[in-house]
């Protein structure tokens, strides 16, 4: 009768299975005189590491974003004084131009009744329009009528045009690849019409962003729900064309030309370490060593980056970039709690 043992090993040993006869047996590895040497994390960095030779290409940027088309914000007519109705110009649903009369109310006279200057009595009431502050179709009216009286600062109604929107959420760090407003925008609805140019109209955050330069309206609250996913953040905003089918809240995907250079020295963004505006390449002189060396950046695509300063034409560049020992750290928390782990194994 075989006697079974029970041995207790770190992390760093490797178990394989045997066989036959159901042994296990145990490797040890990367054990304090048993594996070799230990090499620094940051000689095997080095040692993994080739030189890339600086040359020049052509870097096209673009993004594909989720995005969710919305109903465009609307402003609102409010009565900053309030005061009690006396006509409804119009009804929900009518379009109307810009400047066009709402709402009619009467509001306290600023004599209240009293005295003028003259001897003559100041009128108790005046009359006051609310008029339309752009074109589009009149919404939030409900059942006003002549006799309500609405309190100071009442919204009274929205006037929003007949377009749509589509919303996408940015991830905070592709904001650096945008050196300003988005070149192109290509809209593609699911399951909907073809691909078709999408007018920029803001980038920014999300309740922000969603006015989309209108002034008023609650589309930042909408954008914040379906723009690609999320609340908050920061969000791409274009028009949909009025020719293109569109229903609130279908989804489809922007695509975001950023920028497109070409004839630029151009390095893998693996080689830098920073991404936007400025950073730092591991250059091989020509003796072999190598010298930390700080560089101004450009366009990306993600995948290449451009060197708009701090670099030459048939230079090398250390691909990927060594590790940075101001932050590149080995013996962190992962590796203390690794470290504490134990593997029971049983031999026969």
């Amino acid at each position: 009768m075989s006697k079974k043992k029970w041995i207790i090993a770190g992390t760093g040993l490797v178990l394989l299975a045997g066989l036959g006869g159901g042994a296990y047996v145990v490797l040890p590895g990367m054990l304090g005189g048993g594996g070799g040497p230990e090499i620094p994390v940051e000689q095997a960095a080095l040692e993994s590491s080739v030189p890339f030779p600086v040359e020049l290409g052509s870097i096209s940027s673009v993004m594909v974003l989720d995005a969710t088309v919305r109903a465009a914000p609307g402003e609102d007519v409010s009565a900053r004084n309030g005061g009690t109705v006396t006509r409804v110009w119009v009804g929900d649903g009518t379009p109307v131009e810009n400047g066009a009369p709402i709402v009619t109310l009467s509001v306290p006279g600023a004599g209240g009744g009293s005295e003028g200057e003259e001897g003559a009595e100041a009128p108790a009431t005046r009359e006051v329009t609310l008029y339309a502050p752009r074109a589009g179709d009149v919404s939030g009216l409900g059942d006003l009528r002549n006799g309500d009286v609405l309190e100071p600062g009442a919204t009274v109604a929205t006037v929003a045009p007949d377009e749509f929107r589509a919303v996408a959420s940015i991830p905070s760090n592709d904001l650096y690849r945008f050196g300003g407003e988005p070149r192109d925008i290509e809209l593609s609805i699911d399951q909907g019409p073809a691909p078709t140019p999408c007018e920029f109209v803001s980038l920014g955050p999300a309740d922000q962003s969603s006015s989309g330069g209108s002034g008023g309206g609650a589309e930042g609250e909408e954008g914040g729900e379906g723009g690609g996913g999320g609340g908050g953040g920061t969000e791409l905003v274009c028009r949909v064309p009025a020719d293109v089918e569109a229903y609130e809240g279908v989804q489809g995907k922007l695509s975001v030309a950023v920028d497109d250079v070409s004839n630029v020295l151009a390095v893998p963004v693996t080689a830098v370490r920073g991404t936007a505006d400025e950073g730092e390449v591991m250059v091989v002189t020509e003796d072999g060593s190598q010298e930390t060396r700080q560089v101004t950046l450009g366009v990306s695509d993600g995948s290449m980056v451009e060197v708009v300063e701090g670099l030459s034409v048939g230079e090398q560049v250390l691909d990927p970039v060594p590790l940075d020992p101001r932050f590149d750290v080995p013996g962190g928390s992962d590796d203390e709690e690794s470290s504490d782990e134990e593997f029971f194994m049983e031999v026969e």
